[in-house]
């Protein structure tokens, strides 16, 4: 049954991307992620993760079209020096416009925890600390030369992530991305 959607699924994103203004594809790269931190009303320094995203995307239209995706995301901080690592599935969800090989687009970023993995719990408790999910908003530019593209996107978080009365974690994340669509 489950092998039935799938199969389901993918012959449906294969007929959508049979029309020219229609692309599917899977894109990786690397996202720079940080946090707007704050403790009792003060900013609180804090340092990024370097990690990486993957996942599919589809996107339709001619001028004025569609774009989304289902991407797996590494984000994360640290505070002096204990570092706090998150893991998302996210589906960004984009109005995109695009003029000839270029492309601009934003919109809603759903992003569902995944994993949560600190070095020190007296700073985040993963499993009692931070929300399991972020919304956020995803804006980014790219180009497309034949089947390839290249993306870059800045992810802003409106979800404060931390459940610590007081604090507030919000997450902050530059992509850069590569891509293969058909």
């Amino acid at each position: 049954m489950k092998t039935t959607r799938i199969f389901l699924a993918a012959a449906i994103l294969a007929v959508t991307a049979s029309n020219a203004d229609a692309q599917i594809g899977i894109m990786a790269g690397v996202n720079f992620a940080s946090v707007s931190a704050q403790a009792g009303g003060a900013d609180v320094s804090t340092d990024g993760r370097t990690g990486f995203n993957a996942g599919v995307f589809a996107a339709k239209g001619g001028i004025v079209g569609f774009a989304g995706g289902l991407f797996y995301s590494q984000k994360g901080f640290a505070v002096s020096g204990n570092e706090v690592k998150l893991d998302y599935l996210e589906i960004p969800l984009m109005l995109r416009v695009k003029f000839l090989m270029l492309r601009a687009y934003g919109g809603p970023n759903l992003a569902f925890e995944l994993s949560c993995n600190s070095d020190s719990e007296s700073l985040v408790s993963c499993s009692d600390d931070t929300e399991s999910f972020d919304f956020g908003w995803k804006v980014g530019v790219g180009g497309t030369l034949l089947f390839f593209n290249l993306d870059v996107a800045y992810i802003y978080g409106t979800t404060n992530i931390s459940k610590v009365e007081g604090t507030s974690i919000k997450n902050r994340v530059i992509q850069v991305d590569l891509g293969l669509g058909i």
